[in-house]
């Protein structure tokens, strides 16, 4: 069985941002440029890698993509927010990712002559398309504004197309056997009852030995439903004081310590476990979820292609060479939040 992710992660987001398009329609507030003249900068280099220059509007493109996929999730205002101990806002946090996935994707691709990889007609076929759909969809005065044109965004799909290839090849003989028992799924629901009052604030206060008494009762006539009942889920769910463990998969070790027991139940078993927070019911629903199972197989193998893409990746950029053209990347500004 073979898969593939979007290389290293990283290149995850950007496939994810261009392959939306610019939807033009959601429009969020202007990004700060740190200077009233961007045209000074339209024609300069951001970043050298092994003497190719990545340009301002290159660089920009990345930099809107981003600034659009969080606003259209998290909406306008998110950029104030501190992210890091160090007090850096979110919108420096994004610049600086946008900054590394931008050099990841240019040193993946310098590899391409050296591996032999290229696009394919087909494949250069659908960067076409996808930049003429990008132009048609893009608003014109923010291409204007920053001085982006067809061939900016076409640089930007053949990359990040380029860059995917690559990572398909190189991790094409990854091993994909992966043992049963370590991609093995097990289906869990679980019911639980508090023993203690919780108010709004999260604060905790014991049950009286009175309250203590009636919720055993209650748990022990929940304990002998759940073993008598054809459909614990809807026992479960009309019961529950808390739904982290309602319906879950879950593998060997991955249940916190508490609750590793549970684990070891076959099919159509319930047992309870108590906690100094509450009261369990487990129950086991399916010994082998099948499809659980093959996500998790396909995850692992994911994870192997990564890793081995990561040692690669490093070695790469260990070798390269990469000079930041601090003034025009600072000029760019973008802090990502709205200036006074």
């Amino acid at each position: 069985m073979k898969t593939s992710r979007s290389v290293f992660g990283l290149l995850c987001c950007i496939l994810l941002l261009f392959g939306a398009g610019c939807t033009g329609k959601q429009k969020g507030k202007e990004l700060p440029t740190g200077t009233a003249d961007r045209s000074q900068y339209m024609d300069e280099a951001v970043v050298v890698i092994d003497g190719e220059e990545v340009g301002y509007r290159e660089a920009m493109l990345y930099l809107l993509s981003a600034k659009q996929e969080y606003e259209s999730a998290y909406g306008e205002e998110i950029w104030q927010y501190q992210v890091t101990a160090d007090g850096a806002s979110l919108g420096e946090w994004v610049k600086e990712q946008t900054l590394e996935q931008l050099i990841y994707i240019k040193i993946v691709c310098a590899q391409a002559k050296r591996l032999g990889i290229s696009l394919d007609s087909e494949e250069k076929s659908r960067v076409a398309e996808r930049t003429e759909a990008y132009m048609k969809e893009a608003e014109y005065e923010t291409l204007a504004l920053y001085g982006i044109g067809r061939k900016d965004v076409e640089r930007v799909y053949e990359d990040t197309a380029l860059a995917q290839k690559i990572y398909d090849s190189v991790t094409l003989n990854v091993d994909t056997d992966i043992p049963e028992e370590e991609a093995a799924q097990k289906r869990l629901q679980s019911l639980m009852i508090k023993n203690y009052h919780e108010d709004e604030l999260g604060n905790r206060t014991s049950l009286t030995v009175q309250e203590l008494i009636a919720t055993l009762d209650r748990f022990e006539t929940l304990y002998k439903e759940a073993t008598e009942t054809d459909d614990f889920y809807s026992l479960a769910y009309a019961n529950t004081e808390e739904k982290t463990y309602l319906d879950i998969t879950v593998g060997e070790g991955d249940l916190p310590e508490e609750f590793k027991a549970a684990y070891d139940l076959a099919e159509g078993e319930a047992m309870q476990i108590r906690t100094d927070r509450g009261y369990y019911i487990f129950y086991c629903v399916s010994e082998r979820d099948e499809d659980a199972t093959l996500a998790k197989k396909e995850a692992l193998i994911a994870k192997r292609q990564e890793e081995t893409f990561r040692e690669l990746y490093t070695e790469w950029k260990n070798e390269a060479e990469i000079k930041m053209q601090d003034a025009v990347w600072e000029a760019m500004g973008y802090d990502l939040e709205e200036k006074e």
